[in-house]
């Protein structure tokens, strides 16, 4: 698929929002590209549009793949490898900070306590002591974080059903 002048005003637009939050250019190329596509686009294509190897595609492809916002698939009778963008922004945020959740905050509310308790009556140095005050802070920051993103998710879903 050739790019038009909205592909790349789009892509030139993702790349100043990417580089704020520390994207390299062709993690940004990757997603906008496929974002503004309406369809699918192979990886071949997408590595010939770019000027990146096909192997350098396929990889930040990968990376990008637990976010739930590119999708990889083939066609029947083909070997080709096809990815997409999932539209459904609020979707893929949801799914984003419910994986927050698992992966960082959960785990924080039950392994940090347990570290703290594990210490509490060791004879620690002040240095010592001051790491324990740094995760006492950091499950108490998670435990906010954690109901904050209850409400985020109820109201992102609420919207998500409104559409």
């Amino acid at each position: 698929m050739i790019m038009d002048q909205i592909d790349r005003e789009f892509i030139n637009y993702y790349q100043r929002v990417g580089k704020a939050y520390g994207m390299d250019s062709l993690t940004a190329t990757i997603v906008a590209r496929l974002f503004i596509e309406p369809g699918e686009v192979s990886m071949k294509e997408l590595a010939e549009e770019t000027g990146y190897s096909l192997a350098s595609v396929s990889n930040k492809i990968r990376q990008l793949e637990p976010s739930g916002f590119i999708v990889r698939g083939t066609k029947p009778g083909t070997r080709k490898v096809y990815v997409r963008a999932n539209k459904d922004i609020l979707r893929v945020a949801i799914g984003q900070l419910i994986r927050a959740q698992a992966c960082e905050i959960q785990p924080a509310t039950i392994e940090i306590p347990r570290m703290i308790e594990h210490y509490q009556n060791e004879d620690l140095s002040e240095a010592q002591k001051e790491k324990i005050e740094i995760l006492k802070r950091y499950h108490r920051d998670m435990l906010k974080l954690d109901n904050i993103l209850e409400e985020v998710i109820e109201k992102l879903e609420n919207l998500n059903r409104e559409k």
